[in-house]
């Protein structure tokens, strides 16, 4: 599947509208993500997700994981485009919600990542209430997450080598050791 959902009206495989994530707050009452966030849901497994810290002047990128460097389930939903002939193609967009504590101390919006006891829940396609399915689209609780500041390479999409992944070292006079977020 192509992560930017793709609505099944348009001429090609491409849009212009911002759907590579549907907020879950308002989704329901979307004419575009409305019916699949009843009716075609699924997950991404992700390893982590990047955000950005605005400080000042600058920006400065974390990788936010899970505590335990397990896989995270997001919530997602998604769409066919030209359903049943050769051109048939899939696309999807990322639920995301409110940030919690965690979360706000570097930006104000995060996927909706689902603990593994409600992902049947989540993908069981006879459940279609709204009320029932936004219970599940919460914030995750603040003592899942952990983060920690990257290099500037992730900034840019051109950049695909593994020193993206490595925490970032600051240097200077005296090189520092990496700047993890909230460590205990």
């Amino acid at each position: 599947m192509r992560w930017q959902l793709v609505p099944n009206w348009e001429p090609a495989f491409s849009t212009k509208l911002s759907t590579i994530n549907a907020k879950s707050e308002t989704a329901f009452d979307s004419p575009l993500f409305g019916e699949l966030v009843s009716r075609q849901r699924c997950i991404i497994p992700i390893t982590g997700f990047y955000e950005w810290k605005k400080d000042d002047s600058r920006s400065r990128p974390f990788k936010i994981h899970l505590q335990s460097n397990s896989i995270m389930t997001l919530a997602g939903i998604w769409d066919t485009w030209r359903p049943g002939t050769s051109f048939e193609r899939r696309s999807f967009s990322i639920l995301t919600t409110a940030a919690n504590r965690f979360m706000c101390e570097i930006h104000d919006r995060m996927p909706v990542i689902l603990d593994g006891s409600v992902v049947d829940d989540w993908l069981n396609p006879e459940i279609h209430e709204r009320k029932e399915l936004q219970e599940l689209m919460k914030p995750c609780p603040n003592e899942w997450l952990s983060a920690v500041e990257v290099s500037q390479l992730v900034n840019s999409p051109k950049n695909n080598s593994p020193q993206i992944l490595e925490p970032a070292i600051t240097v200077g006079a005296i090189d520092r050791p990496q700047r993890v977020l909230f460590e205990d």
